[in-house]
């Protein structure tokens, strides 16, 4: 590896916001100003890529960071905060100086006899993008085949969490999976490649189940990058974009998972409408455009509406390269747009809702989650024109357009989660919890912000520095089954 990237590696892990304190193995006291709702009272347990260089292994992309859990718990009368580095084969191979699981955007190791007997790479188990609850488990995910179940009390990790031979063996899992509250499921991608193309499957399970029932499949020669997807009542849908890979150029490869692929602007963005009760796929298009994240899908009538974060191409992918962040912090502010597919029209319409660009959306999942709804929140990370890094939460009224937003001029903010308080009945009625990173000291702060008029009600400040992370969950005191 040459000695720039490893010095661009290193170099990232002194920076905001991706500096790391030494874990915090048992919870601490933190430091609590303003007041915290007496009504929320429970765990907000976040990964995040912590290690970016160790020994002679360097990562070359965000993804690829080892990851770290961490928790604030929040009680009656304090607020105490946790964390640990994930344990996982892909962090135990490293520190044994052997790095033969895929990643995200770094090459692995193998020889070529290892390639040899091996086509296909391992898939790694670093789980560092995301962690929910399902059934009394607490899972962490990545974009892979494996998940890892995570000891609720000392965010240890307790291993793989298993599922049934139920054919999807060795899938890549999505690591932004759907709840179906009224029929108390899961649901999620799983995209398996061959040497002639590729299949994207949609399965559910119930919370405590481990067999993974297909709901319906599509298959395509060019498989895209699918980081999330859309869920109503009846219906899944799927975007894809035209970044996408021919599987077979992935066997005996020793690039990272996402070098395969290629922007191909001319093959435009097709949208998969797939009915949840028989898994017939209908397909739309629209313009080229790059999508990580949905904010949400409903069902108008007859028509299928979904929200979007939507970037103008791939680059963003090379933006969060190890080596161009630690020149330039990423640009994270892609528009919202409103693409409707009616039945019938081959053609989608894409519409931008209002002009706050923002990421890692977040709306009121229970309430809203598959229906028409009026909120979403994100946040709205990058770069100012006259110099420096500007970071603050969002929340926009898709109705209108119209935005507003919070921000201390001092901290890095990731995904605010929303928590409703209980009793309520608006869609906005509860707080955004959002985690930031201080740009000037290894401290980091949980912002507890009015989802209303987006003040702040109070900031819990820790004296550890916590890298930016992409994903986590708000678990409510009674709602935590496997918790001591």
């Amino acid at each position: 590896m040459p000695l720039q990237l490893s010095h661009r590696s290193r170099e990232l892990e002194a920076m905001a916001p991706f500096r790391r304190s030494p874990d915090v193995h048992e919870p601490q006291d933190a430091v609590v100003t303003g007041t915290v709702p007496a009504w929320l009272q429970g765990d907000l347990l976040r990964t995040c890529p912590a290690v970016f260089a160790q020994g002679s292994w360097q990562a070359r992309h965000w993804f690829d960071g080892l990851g770290q859990i961490y928790a604030f718990r929040i009680g009656a009368s304090a607020v105490q905060f946790q964390s640990r580095l994930l344990d996982s084969e892909a962090a135990r191979e490293i520190a044994a100086g052997r790095a033969q699981l895929s990643s995200f955007g770094t090459p692995t190791g193998r020889t070529p006899w290892q390639r040899l007997l091996q086509p296909v790479q391992r898939s790694t188990d670093n789980t560092n993008v995301n962690i929910v609850q399902m059934g009394d488990e607490l899972v962490a995910l990545t974009e892979g085949a494996r998940q890892l179940r995570i000891d609720a009390a000392s965010l240890r990790s307790l291993g793989v969490r298993p599922y049934a031979r139920d054919g999807l063996d060795g899938c890549v899992m999505g690591a932004h999976p759907h709840r179906d509250f009224a029929r108390g499921q899961v649901v999620n991608l799983a995209t398996t490649f061959g040497a002639g193309g590729g299949v994207v499957s949609v399965y559910q399970h119930d919370d405590r189940e481990r067999v993974r029932r297909v709901v319906g499949s599509w298959q395509t020669d060019r498989v895209p990058y699918m980081h999330s997807f859309g869920l109503t009542p009846s219906r899944v849908v799927l975007v894809a974009h035209p970044f996408a890979v021919r599987p077979r150029s992935m066997l005996w490869s020793n690039r990272g998972y996402i070098d395969h692929f290629e922007w191909r602007p001319q093959d435009g963005t097709r949208l998969i409408v797939m009915d949840r009760a028989s898994g017939k796929a209908t397909e739309h298009e629209a313009d080229a455009m790059f999508v990580f994240h949905t904010v949400n899908a409903f069902e108008r009538g007859g028509d299928t509406v979904l929200d979007a974060l939507a970037y103008p191409n791939a680059t963003i992918m090379d933006d969060l390269r190890v080596a161009r962040m630690a020149e330039r912090l990423p640009d994270l502010r892609p528009r919202l747009v409103r693409i409707t597919m009616r039945s019938g029209r081959p053609r989608a319409d894409v519409q931008a809702l209002g002009d706050a660009g923002f990421e890692f959306p977040s709306i009121h999942y229970r309430m809203s989650s598959g229906s028409d709804y009026r909120y979403a929140w994100g946040a709205a990370d990058g770069p100012q024109a006259e110099g420096g890094y500007a970071s603050s939460i969002v929340k926009v009224d898709v109705r209108s357009g119209k935005s507003r937003a919070f921000s201390d001029g001092e901290r890095i903010y990731g995904e605010p989660v929303f928590v409703a308080r209980p009793g309520g009945v608006d869609e906005d009625d509860g707080v955004l919890l959002a985690v930031g990173c201080s740009q000037r000291t290894p401290a980091s702060a949980l912002a507890i912000l009015d989802a209303r008029d987006m003040t702040l009600r109070a900031r819990v400040d820790v004296p550890a520095a916590i890298p930016l992370g992409f994903h986590g969950s708000f678990i409510r005191g009674s709602e935590q089954g496997g918790r001591p």
